[in-house]
């Protein structure tokens, strides 16, 4: 993959679907990303929501990216530009995080209820145990314990791959969940999103200090 004029493309040289999404603020430095899943049902369900537009400016809502159980990626927004993805959010001293940050969405049902031997979404689609991860947010003060859909490795591979092109592009040095800067308020990515494994996978390796200058015309 590789960034040109702030559009992904794919390893055949292909930009990745584009689909416009009219929600967007001015020019951005991405300097962090962010994770979130859609507590949807499928990709086209949260395309449609993240392009919508609304007369209500506080409920229109865009994402830069989005990313299917099968790996496939749609873009909304070109990286330079402010996506509307992190809503009241801080981190690390800094509010208005959309305003330096790329957002990415993870196709997934989010948390889940019991419901006899499978888990129910909010939208009451049931999914099998072997969908799920139980286990206790750790925002969660009242500690209970939830279901929450699992990502599939090809997404996470996937997204690997994506955040990876971001960080040789921009000068990104963090990755954060959207229960990170929006604690009590969001749970996403949730507890079935590994943030600490994937922050090594991403991070891990590379040396401390500002991004080096991204390769002519790739931004």
């Amino acid at each position: 993959m590789k960034i040109v004029s702030h559009r992904l493309y794919l390893d055949d040289g292909t930009p990745c679907r584009f689909v416009t999404s009219p929600n967007i603020g001015g020019v951005v430095l991405p300097e962090l990303l962010v994770i979130h899943n859609t507590e949807g049902q499928t990709v086209e369900g949260a395309v449609a929501t993240l392009t919508k537009r609304t007369e209500d400016p506080t409920k229109r809502k865009s994402a830069h990216l989005v990313i299917g159980r099968d790996g496939s990626i749609v873009q909304l927004v070109l990286f330079n530009r402010v996506a509307w993805h992190a809503g009241a959010s801080a981190w690390k001293g800094r509010t208005r995080v959309n305003s330096f940050s790329v957002g990415i969405e993870l196709d997934n049902a989010g948390p889940l209820a019991k419901a006899g031997k499978a888990w129910r979404a909010g939208f009451k689609r049931d999914y099998p145990e072997d969908d799920v991860v139980v286990a206790v947010h750790p925002g969660d003060a009242k500690h209970i314990e939830k279901g929450w859909h699992r990502y599939t490795e090809r997404q996470l591979d996937v997204l690997l791959e994506v955040s990876r092109v971001l960080v040789a592009s921009y000068p990104i040095r963090d990755m954060v969940g959207h229960d990170e800067i929006s604690p009590g308020r969001k749970w996403d990515p949730g507890p079935a999103f590994n943030m600490s494994e994937f922050r090594q996978k991403l991070f891990g390796a590379m040396p401390v200090g500002p991004a080096a200058p991204a390769a002519p015309g790739h931004v």
